[in-house]
């Protein structure tokens, strides 16, 4: 029993159960709350895009903290403490920019618990040969099921309330999992001056991103106006919101069991190729039906759009950047892709929603991925996979 409390995949596993758990009440519910104190769709998209602006500046800062910091797990459990007093805090906010204050000094400790709690996690998996896609499931299995149980609980008790408070207890909880996990040390030295503007030097990994933000942008629309949208069919309630979350996190499992070969094999271009094809789909889906049925069913087609896009650009950034900037390629990651792709998706998609419905923008959406896919696909299918190991 030591022995496997001790091996580096379960304690993987257990930081990101616990940051996957957190994530499933925020990020499914959170918009709910914000809906029942009486925020329109441009107010929370403006919430949400800053959380996404912060978080440009602050994954920037953490990123050199962890590249040199003698421990990065000391430095990721001080920033989940952080995270989850200030969400207490939140609770005892009404006014709308205060709210938007407090929400905006949350996500700059929050929003960089993944890219750093990554970078330590690839790095202890690298280090004894492990895969990546196995532990990474554990993380979305849990989404699934936490995001399944609390919109029943959420639905029993009728206080959006409970959303705040509940996230507040798992950021400090998910201090003890960022402990457990395997020590690492930043790997840059204090006087070295590389810093995360060094990346742009690899024109693969701008390219890479370019193909990847406006497939992020989608994907931001989606996170933060799906659950009002879905509320607002006819028969929606909380419960089986919190269905429509647990259908998309466990479609992802058949994809994490084979990412590793996956990933070797096709490389991260082609396979989000694969995944604008798949958003496309989805996104007309949703923006067409008024059914909740064909909404929930909808979530099945997340299996080849979210997770492959999230998993294959961090290993590709943990296969092709150096070693002494690695945290810094994790943050730059979610720079471009939660942090520049959020904004665009949070607050442009909040304005055309009140403008135009969320349906339109949902076909909005359909459309942007459609057009990556022609840009890209010919760029990526003519040449070899471009992962770091070629």
């Amino acid at each position: 029993m030591r022995n496997i409390l001790k091996d580096v995949s379960i304690k993987s596993a257990v930081f990101l159960m616990a940051y996957y758990i957190t994530n499933s009440v925020f990020q499914s519910f959170m918009a709910l709350y914000y809906k029942d104190l009486g925020l329109n769709d441009t107010r929370i998209g403006l919430i949400n895009a800053m959380i996404a602006m912060v978080s440009v500046f602050a994954m920037q800062f953490w990123g050199k903290m962890g590249d040199r910091a003698k421990s990065r797990n000391q430095l990721l459990a001080f920033m989940c403490v952080s995270a989850g007093v200030i969400m207490l805090m939140v609770r005892f906010v009404s006014a709308f920019w205060l709210l938007l204050l407090m929400i905006t000094f949350f996500a700059s400790f929050y929003t960089s618990l993944q890219p750093m709690g990554d970078s330590i996690v690839l790095e202890s998996l690298d280090r004894a040969g492990r895969p990546f896609g196995p532990v990474r499931m554990a993380g979305g299995l849990s989404f699934a099921v936490v995001a399944m149980l609390f919109g029943n609980v959420l639905n029993a008790i009728g206080d959006t309330a409970a959303v705040v408070y509940t996230v507040a207890i798992l950021c400090c909880l998910m201090a003890f999992a960022a402990m457990y996990l395997p020590p690492v040390a930043g790997a840059q030295k204090k006087g070295d001056k590389k810093n995360m503007l060094a990346l742009f030097k690899s024109r693969d990994l701008l390219i890479l991103f370019s193909f990847m933000v406006p497939l992020q942008i989608t994907l931001g629309f989606f996170y933060a106006f799906f659950s009002p949208h879905f509320m607002s069919l006819p028969n929606a309630n909380s419960s089986l919101l919190g269905w429509c979350y647990f259908i998309s996190a466990t479609s992802e499992v058949p994809f994490l069991l084979n990412a590793d070969k996956l990933f070797k094999k096709h490389g991260a271009g082609r396979l989000m190729c694969v995944s604008a094809l798949t958003l496309a789909l989805r996104w007309l889906l949703v923006g067409t039906t008024t059914n909740v049925y064909v909404a929930m069913a909808s979530q099945l087609l997340h299996f080849w759009g979210f997770i492959v896009i999230t998993v294959t650009t961090s290993k590709y950034v943990q296969a092709t950047v150096p070693e002494e900037l690695k945290a810094s390629g994790q943050l730059l990651l979610s720079v471009f892709g939660f942090g520049v792709a959020r904004v665009i998706g949070y607050f442009g998609g909040g304005m055309l929603s009140d403008a135009v419905g969320r349906n339109t923008v949902f076909l909005i959406c359909a459309g942007i991925c459609v057009a990556c896919l022609l840009i890209f696909a010919p760029y990526y299918l003519r040449r070899k996979p471009l992962n770091g190991e070629n």
